[in-house]
């Protein structure tokens, strides 16, 4: 019933949003994306020798890494003034590319009222979130899948990790809605259905294409932001949550959902902006995110002037992890810095110190590293 209910109201939602009027113009797809490339160069001690999770991968000293993305987007306006549109992301060969080939798939519906997205996309929580600045391309001072900097400084040995953003819900097909703004006030929310074929709580099976599976129940994920400026001070701001119903497996079978609170500042000043983000995971010991219950946040610094920035940024991690006692954490420092050759074209370079403790090992683990590439936007 409860599902029936969510698809009768996303349809009466997409029916008040198109009405009957009749587009223009039809949609003419249009290329766009990044690419970036970068040189790395890394030592890395204990069981970083060893690869993550104690693998006998080992990693390299000096490695050339990257990631590009190639988009396709359109959009097209109804008579009722109505903006319809769609964008797809392809993978165009990198080291970050995971399963994936579509990166994320959706169309858009735009009007007086808000905007509704329906497909592969991240959720209102993560879309809305306030992150610390960075200079460096690299992904900002996450701890996790977000940042390239753990590319060429990977995790140590059984090491957990949260970031500092909402990500669990990843780019799994969704229904979310942001509403207009309100003197600088913006509200979002997103609805994602159980993955299992059968609409139930557990045998969790392939409802999608296999790389965008997730392998929960259901979620929901709410954001919400604030951008004004007071006294020639620029603000933004955010505050996000999502709640997981699990129950991927009989051993998670539990009325406790994994349920993420997060929160994002930053302030804007005559070229420099000073931010940060918090990150707090919920979940119990049966869930499949048990490992990841814990605590993340990270801070930044930049200081931008004509092209060049320069930035200062720091990373926490403090989770339960895997074993029985203890907690796996992950520092991360990073200095940033981009110059602005010509249009779409950033020179961009990093020199970075992680450390890492397993729980169960408690060994701490150090590297440090840098890089110099190329990023492109077309």
């Amino acid at each position: 019933m409860k599902k029936i209910l969510f698809g009768t109201t996303a349809l009466l939602a997409a029916g008040a949003f198109v009405s009957t009027a009749q587009a223009s113009d039809p949609i003419k797809l249009s290329l766009g994306g990044y690419m970036e490339y970068w040189v790395a160069a890394a030592n890395q001690d204990g069981d970083f020798a060893n690869g993550v999770n104690g693998a006998n991968t080992g990693t390299n000293n000096f490695d050339i890494q990257g990631e590009s993305e190639v988009w396709f987007g359109g959009k097209t306006t109804l008579d009722n003034g109505m903006t319809i549109g769609v964008d797809v992301q392809l993978e165009a060969g990198s080291n970050d590319n995971g399963t994936d080939t579509i990166d994320e798939s959706y169309l858009w519906v735009e009007g007086k009222y808000g905007k509704m997205i329906l497909g592969s996309e991240n959720d209102a929580a993560y879309l809305m979130h306030v992150n610390a600045p960075d200079a460096s391309q690299m992904g900002g001072a996450y701890t996790a899948g977000e940042s390239d900097t753990l590319q060429y400084l990977p995790l140590g040995a059984s090491v957990s990790v949260l970031e500092q953003t909402h990500t669990f819900t990843g780019d799994a097909n969704k229904i979310t809605y942001f509403t207009p703004s309100f003197y600088g006030f913006q509200f979002g929310a997103s609805y994602v259905p159980s993955n299992s074929t059968g609409g139930d709580d557990s045998g969790v099976a392939a409802s999608e294409s296999v790389a965008k599976v997730t392998n929960f129940d259901e979620a929901l994920a709410f954001g919400a932001t604030y951008t004004g400026s007071f006294a020639g001070v620029g603000v933004k701001s955010s505050l996000g949550y999502v709640r997981i119903d699990d129950h991927n497996s009989a051993a998670s079978n539990s009325s406790d959902p994994i349920q993420e609170y997060g929160a994002g500042l930053s302030l804007s000043y005559q070229g420099f902006t000073l931010g940060g983000a918090v990150n707090r995971r919920v979940a119990n010991s049966f869930s499949s995110a048990a490992a990841t219950d814990g605590f993340a946040w990270d801070a930044g610094l930049m200081y931008a002037e004509g092209p060049y920035k320069v930035s200062y940024n720091y990373a926490s991690s403090e989770v339960e992890g895997a074993a029985a006692a203890g907690e796996d954490t992950v520092r991360v420092h990073r200095i940033g810095g981009s110059y602005d050759l010509g249009p779409g074209v950033i020179l961009f370079s990093e020199l970075a110190y992680s450390s890492t403790k397993s729980e169960g090992t408690d060994v701490n683990d150090g590297a440090y590293g840098g890089v110099v590439g190329l990023h492109l936007n077309f």
